[in-house]
């Protein structure tokens, strides 16, 4: 099945490194990404993509996959091969419920072949489900999908906010390094009205 936790696509690439310590870096901040939807009207997904004079950095997916309430939410990450991925933060939010977060849980495993493991936490933060990934590990310089299930959805919760962080860097004799902040908005369908 394709749609494992972190999965390395195609886009498999070795990633440069640099003899020694880098003595300098850059970190440059990105807050205005492209949104778009997806191709598919089957499908809920929508994207963030990150430019910089033009060049693509990175183009971020969430599809959380409404049948009529959120079930999964589907990730992806791609970004260029000269790139690595140091981290992401994502926060799940249901607006105009009872004002707690979705439950969700991470579809496993992260073993594989892959070494070093991604590492990975999941917790609640006030109306939020938050994603930590605090290193990717063996597949920082491929696509990334994740798949987060829903556990349980707020009842009358009829928006989805997802905010989304990254630290993307070009490694190099002086590392440049990417955040990548952004926004996802989703509505439910008024066919939820009834679910509960």
């Amino acid at each position: 099945m394709r749609r494992r936790a972190f999965l390395a696509s195609a886009l498999t690439a070795a990633s440069t490194t640099a003899a020694g310590c880098s003595a300098v870096e850059s970190r440059t901040e990105h807050t205005d990404p492209v949104v778009k939807t997806d191709d598919n009207p089957r499908d809920d997904g929508k994207y963030l993509e990150f430019r910089e004079d033009g060049t693509a950095l990175a183009t971020v997916g969430v599809d959380p996959k409404f049948s009529p309430l959120p079930t999964h939410f589907f990730t992806s990450i791609s970004h260029p091969e000269d790139t690595e991925l140091q981290s992401l933060t994502q926060r799940f939010v249901a607006l105009g419920g009872d004002g707690t977060p979705p439950r969700i849980s991470l579809q496993g495993p992260f073993m594989g072949d892959h070494k070093p493991h991604p590492s990975v936490s999941l917790f609640r933060e006030g109306t939020a489900a938050v994603v930590e990934v605090h290193q990717f590990g063996e597949i920082a310089d491929e696509t990334v999908f994740m798949d987060l299930p829903v556990t349980h959805w707020p009842e009358s919760a009829r928006q989805l906010v997802v905010e989304i962080t990254i630290e993307l860097v070009e490694p190099g004799l002086a590392d440049r390094t990417h955040i990548l902040d952004g926004q996802l908005e989703f509505e439910l369908s008024v066919e939820a009205e009834g679910s509960g």
